[in-house]
């Protein structure tokens, strides 16, 4: 009896290992798709209305429907605070102080941290420049997620059932 239960732990941890790991691709999927639209959405507060920086990306920040508005509510917070010269050392310190919050990987973290670069030092033409460039960035990297997790998504699930399944018979 002892034995049976611990091989259907083993078969249930690897299968929920599988699945997790595809669920925490899929979230990264998401929340690319989610700071494209905040991108999107920063681009109109500054274009449109001609907020200023720190008031556009608290209005982003609100606005967003996922806890991707946090960094840009943070990095609003230290743009009045006024901590540093450099907008861009402010954004990195936002992404840093949000970093554990999100499942995107190191390569897209080093991808936003590129916008930074031009916060504060551009006129409103080149901050336009600066986002949309970022939201080609982004769509790229977002196709290349979603083409990878089509091809490999269900094979993170199978490899979990699988592996679960392999040790439950070597314990028999």
């Amino acid at each position: 009896m002892l034995k049976i239960m611990g091989i259907l732990m083993i078969f249930t941890g690897c299968s929920l290992t599988g699945i997790c790991i595809d669920m925490r691709y899929r979230k990264r999927i998401k929340e690319l798709e989610y700071l494209i639209y905040a991108f999107e959405y920063l681009k109109g507060e500054i274009n449109y209305r001609l907020t200023p920086l720190h008031e556009a990306c608290f209005r982003v920040g609100k606005d967003c429907r996922h806890e991707i508005g946090q960094i840009f509510i943070t990095f609003s917070t230290l743009l009045q605070a006024r901590n540093a010269e450099d907008g861009g050392a402010l954004w990195r310190q936002a992404l840093e102080n949000e970093k554990h919050r999100y499942h995107l990987n190191d390569e897209d973290y080093e991808l936003i941290y590129e916008f930074g670069r031009g916060l504060g030092h551009v006129d409103k033409q080149m901050q336009q420049g600066n986002i949309e460039m970022m939201q080609e960035k982004l769509k790229m990297t977002l196709n290349m997620a979603q083409k990878e997790q089509e091809k490999s998504g269900k094979l993170r699930t199978g490899m979990g059932i699988l592996i679960g399944a392999c040790i439950s018979i070597l314990i028999i």
